[in-house]
């Protein structure tokens, strides 16, 4: 499983636009991207039918992005 997370992002998202979408945030490797939560790649300016590719494309690899913890709290926030 972890050699998959070294593997470059085009090995999963075939995509184009999506691929030079990541590229243009600094996006390569699976690991990277799974780094991200969906709210953070959606503040990097990726759209939200993009975000979804992502995450079905993470998950048909038995991955996933990072979980949005902090989302909406905003005790946790001040």
């Amino acid at each position: 499983m972890k050699e998959i997370l070294n593997k470059e992002v085009g090995e999963v998202i075939r995509d184009r636009k999506l691929l030079q979408r990541l590229e243009d945030i600094s996006i390569h490797t699976i690991a990277e991207l799974c780094s991200h939560s969906r709210m953070e790649l959606s503040q990097k300016g990726l759209e939200n039918i993009y975000i979804n590719d992502i995450i079905i494309a993470l998950e048909l690899n038995g991955l996933d992005l990072k979980p949005n913890h902090a989302k909406k709290n905003h005790f946790v926030m001040e």
